[in-house]
């Protein structure tokens, strides 16, 4: 009896967060697990950031960390406990598995210039003593910021890091424990940090 309880209060406390979160999303009949959660630290109230296909299964932490982003989860994919940070753009395609502990991150959050993070932390604590969100009014234009590419039928290993501007080719492996810096070739396995090409993926375990 305790057990239903707790399992109920979860699903009623998750129902009611995405219920707050809707009009910011397209989804299809996928799944929210528990651990599903969104948060917006500059929201522009038009704007849908989160499309979602049909019978995926996301257990995923999403963060937009500006008024603009875009995240896109195609048909029958899977996302364990992991982060999608977005400023630009993040498209996980279709049959994707990510495992837990992985953090995708299409910017650099700071410039290289330590003059311009001086300043992130400046204007950081203007927003907190003012109460606002700590990166309400934080300057991106000195952030580089490139979009990620997970592609069809990929399967990215627990504690993966997957940086900007990355493309994971169709049918790429990523082994646990990577950091993904550069493309994947498609039906290839890469590992380690940087992440590189360990082998490739039989031609008879291709479509």
């Amino acid at each position: 009896m305790i057990t239903y309880l707790i399992s109920f209060v979860r699903k009623y406390r998750q129902k009611k967060k995405l219920s707050k979160v809707s009009k910011f999303m397209k989804k299809g009949n996928s799944h929210f697990l528990n651990g599903f959660n969104i948060s917006f630290y500059n929201l522009a109230n038009d704007k849908i950031y989160l499309k979602i296909g049909d019978d995926s299964i996301l257990a995923c932490n999403i963060i937009f960390e500006s008024k603009g982003g875009e995240i896109i989860i195609g048909d029958r994919s899977f996302i364990g406990a992991s982060s999608l940070i977005c400023r630009e753009k993040i498209e996980v395609q279709n049959n994707v598995f990510i495992a837990w502990g992985c953090w995708i991150y299409d910017h650099d959050s700071h410039s290289i210039d330590f003059r311009e993070r001086q300043n992130d932390i400046h204007q950081q604590l203007i927003d907190l003593r003012s109460g606002k969100n700590f990166i309400e009014n934080k300057n991106w234009d000195v952030v580089n910021s490139k979009p990620i590419v997970i592609q069809s039928n990929a399967w990215i290993g627990m504690n993966c890091i997957i940086l900007k501007g990355v493309t994971i080719g169709e049918g790429a492996i990523v082994g646990a424990g990577s950091v993904v810096t550069k493309d994947v070739l498609p039906w290839t396995i890469v590992a380690g940090n940087p992440a590189k090409l360990i082998r490739e993926i039989p031609i008879e375990l291709r479509p």
